[in-house]
């Protein structure tokens, strides 16, 4: 598929966007101080390195989204690891906005139809995609193509409305210790979190677990603008966990997120992970970012949800 070419005058290079310089540097350094931090941890006397990383992201590059959402999956250890027969599958993409795939503001349909085939393929059971829009929802899963991409499946993507929400407590929250959830999600056998990366005004980047504010009705939403965004962000991570981790960074959105328009870079990548703090840290270094930048990377981290210590991550790099 043609991509829209990177606004705002970021040259390509070599088949990809290059981001601002400050962000390539940024990022440079990130990446080689994570390995240097590897490498001498090796070099000193009676060490030895762990024999299994803390965490693994999987990050494809390529153009054909069904062949890189195939590839990531395979090397992730395949679909019969994640969906079986029978089974409930809920997936939540961030569909929050009336924009095209293009505009870089929601999770590309074709990736959605990827694991939605994928799913029917497996003979799963229900497969609901709640997604509780910031407009309004019909010309958002319109134009967005989300309702082009599900065609011919048996997925529901739908607004939940108030009955569908149910009450969770949080016990190890900190601020949000309790909030309204999409019921398809919490009783979900499979929960696949499937967010596209930006920029966003509040906290500071929209990656994976930004993206469960769609998952909670208004009044949440509203608790944790008022109460400490990072926080509360942070705290819902260590309820809400996904199954697997399907992050779309085909196209990024460096500023005016997130529902943009707004300056894009093309990465052509889509990360897979389980663990939703090493998937949005690996995200985050493409703005140039690490979690000290998004606070709710790193809070989450110390909350015990993931590793955002990319030294003890393990990228695996794939070509599709």
């Amino acid at each position: 598929m043609k991509r829209e070419a990177a606004r705002g005058g970021i040259p390509a290079r070599n088949g990809r966007d290059a981001l601002p310089r400050v962000r390539n540097m940024k990022r440079r350094t990130f990446i080689k101080t994570g390995a240097a931090a590897v490498a001498g941890a090796a070099a000193l006397p009676g060490a030895t390195m762990a024999a299994e990383p803390a965490a693994t992201v999987v990050v494809v590059h390529g153009t054909d989204i069904a062949k890189m959402v195939e590839a990531g999956i395979a090397k992730m250890g395949g679909w019969d690891k994640f969906f079986k027969p029978g089974k409930k599958v809920a997936l939540k993409p961030n569909l929050a906005w009336n924009s095209t795939p293009e505009q870089g503001g929601n999770t590309h349909p074709d990736i959605l139809r990827a694991v939605v085939l994928a799913a029917e393929a497996r003979k799963v059971g229900k497969i609901t995609i709640p997604e509780n829009t910031c407009q309004p929802e019909q010309k958002t899963f319109e134009t967005s193509g989300a309702n082009g991409a599900l065609k011919g499946t048996g997925a529901k993507l739908y607004r939940p409305k108030r009955g569908d929400f149910t009450s969770v407590s949080v016990p190890k929250g900190k601020v949000c210790q309790e909030a309204k959830v999409s019921r398809d999600l919490v009783e979900a056998d499979c929960l696949v979190n499937m967010p596209v990366a930006k920029h966003h005004g509040g906290a500071t980047l929209s990656l994976s677990m930004k993206n469960w504010m769609g998952a909670v009705d208004n009044s949440t939403r509203r608790a944790w603008h008022r109460n400490g965004l990072h926080q509360c962000i942070a705290d819902f991570s260590t309820y809400l966990k996904p199954t697997l981790i399907v992050i779309d960074a085909t196209r990024i959105m460096l500023d005016h997120g997130p529902q943009g328009p707004g300056k894009l870079a093309h990465p052509n990548e889509i990360i897979f992970a389980t663990d939703p703090v090493a998937a949005d840290t690996y995200a985050a270094s493409l703005f140039g970012k690490t979690p000290d930048d998004v606070p709710h990377i790193k809070i989450a981290a110390e909350l015990g949800v993931g590793c955002a210590d990319l030294a003890k991550i393990k990228v695996e790099r794939v070509e599709a």
